[in-house]
């Protein structure tokens, strides 16, 4: 009668008793854990990989007979164990975090917007039709303007634009001198901020977002038509888009940073809703990320720009600014083939 085979896994969970081969992985694994990878001579970092892989064998057989669950359980934990020491840093990112960072900002944040362009073009389209309509509206029938903006908002401008005296420039709010545009700017950077966390957190509500949206858009028609009647629109519009036009585009970015965020929870396609929600994380926070530093170059603009520079140097301002943010997005972020020119991704 043939001789059976001795048992190589044991009831106790450890099979290091009966096998020397996965005695020797364990031992190995746990000094390069307790002591670092360079507590083991040549030998032992030669023999590590061919180990690793008898151990992997060896919790494949062992789980698909099911004889012994905690066995498999030990040897699968010895196995992550070396899985760490052998795999540790393979996809670290060498490079200075500097490096790291402007990758992030200038490649990887552009990408992630265009991915995003379809919600990104509605919410831009809701906006500047809303403006427009507004706009038209109230040029054609100043009353409008106390239904579709705050009556507050409306009789303050109207005070300020008969207050400016012909031939004056017409500054709206903008009536502090320069020496406390530092201080004025700093207040605004906090405050477009914090707006610009509403808009995100608007973003998880699709409600919400849609009338946030709408209260900005008539804003920027109402307030613009209501100058009009005194002949001070282009003021009044040198003065808004000077640092409006990277202010608001960030604005409505952060508030498609929750749409794509809530969008996985919602809408998770092929994926768990758990993954889903984690790839949409991602995505909405390369989103996000790029709001603060726009709004902080906003609020400087704002601070130092509009409220002094003539109007030639707003409508620069604005200009420039609207091409920098058109570039960053369109171009940041595409391969450059040498024979091709710039490559879509």
């Amino acid at each position: 009668m043939a001789r059976a085979k001795p048992e190589l896994w044991t009831r106790s969970g450890s099979a290091r008793a009966s096998d020397p081969t996965l005695t020797r992985f364990t031992d190995l694994c746990r000094r390069a854990s307790r002591d670092g990878i360079r507590a083991l001579d040549r030998k032992d970092l030669a023999d590590l990989p061919r180990l690793y892989r008898y151990a992997a064998t060896r919790l494949a057989r062992v789980e698909t007979s099911g004889r012994d669950p905690a066995a498999a359980r030990a040897l699968r934990a010895e196995l992550a164990r070396g899985h760490a020491i052998l795999f540790e840093g393979l996809e670290r990112d060498e490079r200075p975090w500097y490096a790291r960072v402007l990758e992030f900002f200038l490649a990887e944040c552009p990408r992630a917007i265009r991915a995003e362009r379809r919600p990104l073009a509605a919410s831009f389209a809701f906006v500047y039709g809303l403006a427009l309509v507004s706009y038209f509206a109230v040029a054609a029938d100043l009353d409008l303007a106390w239904s579709l903006l705050d009556p507050g908002m409306v009789a303050t401008e109207i005070r300020q634009l008969q207050n400016t005296a012909d031939g004056q420039p017409f500054r709206g709010n903008f009536t502090f001198g320069i020496g406390k545009s530092p201080l004025t700017a700093g207040w605004i950077m906090a405050h477009n901020m914090g707006v610009g966390v509403l808009f995100f957190a608007s973003g998880l509500l699709l409600p919400l977002f849609v009338y946030v949206l709408a209260m900005n858009g008539l804003m920027l028609g109402t307030y613009t038509a209501v100058a009009s009647h005194w002949g001070r629109a282009d003021e009044i519009s040198s003065i808004l888009w000077c640092h409006g036009t990277i202010e608001i585009q960030a604005l409505v970015l952060a508030g498609a940073a929750g749409l794509v965020l809530v969008r996985g929870l919602l809408f998770p396609g092929s994926w768990t809703r758990n993954h889903a929600l984690r790839l949409g994380a991602r995505r909405s926070w390369r989103l996000l990320a790029p709001v603060f530093p726009l709004l902080f170059c906003a609020g400087l603009i704002e601070g130092f720009v509009s409220p002094h520079a003539p109007i030639e140097v707003r409508i620069a301002t604005a200009v420039v600014t609207g091409v920098l943010l058109l570039a960053w997005v369109g171009l940041g972020g595409r391969e450059v083939a040498p024979s091709r020119g710039f490559v879509p991704r």
